[in-house]
């Protein structure tokens, strides 16, 4: 592990559910879009860590084994869809989870984690979302979506993940470690 490298703490997206979001979204037209997330990729930050000294990313590993320890899994709906940015050309277009409360509770519980390893956490507010594409790229303009389908897609969150970030391989987001969260 480097300072040199980018990290993040997610929850992933399990294979199988990735692969059905994907073939619900490639049967809808309009989505012009120049960067497309793989399937493999799909997965919920709970906190962006950036660059990180190693010693301190060691801390937030240990803090992490503790916090799992105390955490509960639970399940998690993701159904609608959103997008940042301008509403006529977004910069993403993404798969919103309903904000429930255990899933807010995780990620206070591993912000807590993060700020007492001494490491600094984005001072904007959460929206918990997975990212399906990037930058906007037609003339038309961009046409809200209707939700993924009709019944939410459901998957139980039993882990959370330490990701490494990186950009020039396929996937880009590397499991470097998972902390299981008891049942």
């Amino acid at each position: 592990m480097s300072e040199n490298r980018h990290y993040f703490i997610g929850i992933h997206i399990p294979e199988q559910l990735a692969h059905q979001i994907k073939q619900d979204i490639d049967q809808r037209s309009g989505l012009f879009f120049q960067k497309w997330t793989a399937p493999h990729d799909y997965h919920v930050t709970l906190i962006f860590l950036g660059a990180i000294p190693e010693e301190r990313l060691k801390k937030i590993i240990q803090l992490l084994d503790i916090l799992s320890n105390e955490a509960s899994a639970f399940p998690l709906e993701l159904n609608e869809v959103g997008q940042f940015g301008a509403k006529e050309r977004p910069r993403v277009f993404f798969a919103k989870p309903h904000e429930s409360e255990p899933l807010m509770h995780l990620r206070e519980k591993v912000k807590e984690a993060v700020l007492a390893a001494g490491h600094p956490v984005e001072k904007r507010p959460f929206h918990p979302h997975m990212t399906i594409a990037r930058k906007w790229n037609a003339d038309d303009p961009y046409e809200k979506q209707a939700p993924l389908r009709k019944e939410p897609y459901v998957m139980e969150v039993s882990r959370i993940t330490l990701f490494e970030i990186r950009p020039k391989e396929t996937p880009r987001y590397h499991a470097i470690r998972q902390f299981k969260l008891h049942k």
